[in-house]
């Protein structure tokens, strides 16, 4: 609770957390209508989100249409890049403010340019163990009707979000990946309660957003609760950040420090 309450403050008492995200998912949006997407909630709300939440979105949408397939993983490689670097400022962000730190879009930058290799490693990760299985019998239009494809991917994001917040703390790939594999083992119900809501967050907004039939509008336009899902990731993003930060802190030895020879 006191998680929750610290990322409910942090998020909504700086402008930065608060416009940074829908920004980014401007950006996203465009270039997923970019390569032939349809305004649909299972297309919008899911392109700001935690790994492998993304990852999966980037394959099955990049398969929407027909291209050759030099083109099609030529939109996988550049997919990749732009997911890390916006996954990159979100997480640069969120290690800022659970720092204690004034969030700074600046030091987000540096964050993603120094460790860019790493949090591209993690992403590649994601793509390739968790992404791409589950997508090649995936249908993009039952995909939130498919428990067991929703089952797997915040399971994914279980054993994830934990390398990356540990990417986060200079922790070499390969460090950052046992790293976020030791959190599942010690201390993981925080982290597990914060993944079954943000299941029940993330698919409670896109039940909301896909209600609009004819003679039954949305309550809201489907843009509007695709920036809300992104501000939901945000505040999950936060309250993971700053769990593993505390739980850390208490726990010296989890990872090694930047400067020793085994983070090098």
């Amino acid at each position: 609770m006191r998680v929750a309450g610290w990322a409910t403050v942090a998020l909504t008492g700086d402008p930065i957390l608060l416009l940074i995200p829908p920004f980014l998912f401007s950006g996203l949006m465009l270039a997923a209508f970019g390569v032939g997407a349809p305004g649909r909630a299972e297309v919008l709300l899911p392109l700001v989100a935690l790994p492998p939440i993304d990852a999966f979105q980037d394959v099955v949408l990049i398969d929407l249409t027909s291209r050759a397939a030099f083109v099609t993983w030529l939109l996988r490689v550049a997919a990749l890049l732009i997911r890390t670097v916006v996954f990159g400022l979100l997480l640069g962000l969120a290690m800022q403010r659970a720092r204690g730190a004034l969030p700074s879009l600046g030091d987000a930058v540096s964050f993603v340019r120094r460790r860019f290799r790493t949090i591209a490693f993690l992403e590649l990760v994601s793509f390739a163990i968790i992404a791409v299985p589950l997508s090649l019998s995936a249908d993009l239009t039952s995909t939130r009707d498919d428990g067991a494809i929703g089952t797997a991917l915040l399971f994914g994001v279980l054993v994830l979000i934990g390398a990356f917040v540990a990417a986060g703390e200079d922790a070499a790939a390969w460090e950052a990946i046992k790293a976020g594999l030791r959190r599942v083992r010690r201390r993981p119900l925080g982290h597990l309660a914060l993944v079954l809501l943000y299941g029940v967050a993330s698919n409670g907004l896109f039940r909301l957003a896909s209600t609009g039939e004819p003679g039954r509008p949305r309550a809201l336009p489907l843009t509007l609760y695709s920036l809300l899902a992104t501000l939901v990731t945000m505040w999950f993003l936060l309250a993971f950040t700053r769990r593993q930060t505390v739980l850390e802190a208490a726990e010296p030895g989890l990872l090694p420090s930047p400067g020793s020879a085994e983070a090098e």
